[in-house]
């Protein structure tokens, strides 16, 4: 059992830049890996040797009990979906698609963590969500309907398991997160067995060293500890910050400006951001404890 962790804005940065460059970063590799692996295979290695650093970090524990078993099995639902739809979607899509998150997450964790609906963190969602739709506008669409609504709904169990992550915030985050990629990867296993496809190559170990250490044991730890230290509706807005990156890095990337409308919604994004921030000092301390 560990005391219930809270944040500064200088500790809150530290934790939500490297997360969301990371995770900025995932869909590209992951992307890439699939051309090497299907989503199964790819995501099996991911779940397997992240659980294994996460067993040797966390004191060799793996609690079994039934808040750690759902989050294990929502993650890894969402994983699959994601990867599988990512299969089918652009990387670009995917990154729109999956952050319809923040606006599942809210009502769930009404139910699950108790945690009251603030209507600043649901309008931040809306307007952060707003923007995400005028991001899209740039992207070249050519994603099967299948793969969006895969995507969608393994959206959904992210925000599931995000929010059981907030549940269990006063317990040692290393043995859950272990818990989570080592049973997590049993569906993971048993779908590789039906569809082993893999060509090993360089190409797929780099793929897979960054999905498993960046996006897998780093992106997760500092995911868990965001929602350790904040409320799931102002975190989990704070990821459209993530799809915002996107196009810093793309511009990076190909050393050229952002469209218009990109601009328009990135700037969007941020405005969600900073709205389900956006509190006095009391109330931001109620609301973090809450």
């Amino acid at each position: 059992m560990q005391r219930e962790t809270r944040f500064t804005n200088t500790t809150l940065a530290r934790w939500l830049v490297p997360y969301v460059i990371f995770a900025a970063l995932q869909y590209q590799f992951t992307k890439d890996g699939l051309s090497y692996a299907s989503p199964f295979v790819l995501m099996t290695f991911r779940y397997v040797f992240t659980g294994i650093i996460f067993y040797f970090l966390g004191g060799r524990k793996i609690p079994l009990d039934r808040d750690t078993l759902l989050v294990a099995g929502f993650s890894s639902i969402s994983t699959l979906l994601w990867a599988v739809g990512l299969d089918y979607v652009s990387a670009g899509d995917s990154a729109v698609l999956s952050y319809t998150m923040p606006l599942f997450s809210i009502p769930i964790a009404f139910i699950v963590a108790r945690e009251k609906i603030l209507r600043r963190e649901l309008l931040g969602a809306l307007v952060g969500f707003s923007g995400v739709i005028v991001y899209s506008l740039t992207l070249n669409h050519g994603s099967q309907p299948v793969g969006a609504f895969i995507t969608l709904v393994g959206a959904v169990f992210w925000a599931a398991y995000s929010a059981y992550y907030r549940k269990l915030r006063n317990r040692d985050p290393m043995p859950i997160l272990t818990t989570q990629f080592l049973v997590g990867s049993i569906p993971g296993v048993v779908g590789s067995v039906f569809y082993p496809q893999i060509s090993p190559g360089i190409n797929l170990l780099v793929d897979l060293v960054y999905i498993v250490l960046f996006s897998g044991v780093v992106l997760f730890f500092l995911w868990n500890g965001l929602l350790r230290r904040g409320r799931v509706g102002r975190i989990t807005t704070m990821a459209f910050a993530v799809p915002a990156m996107t196009i810093l890095i793309d511009s990076i990337r190909t050393l050229a400006l952002p469209s218009f409308l990109a601009v328009i919604g990135g700037v969007t994004m941020f405005v969600g951001v900073f709205i389900a921030n956006w509190s006095r000092d009391s109330e931001k301390t109620a609301e973090d404890i809450g």
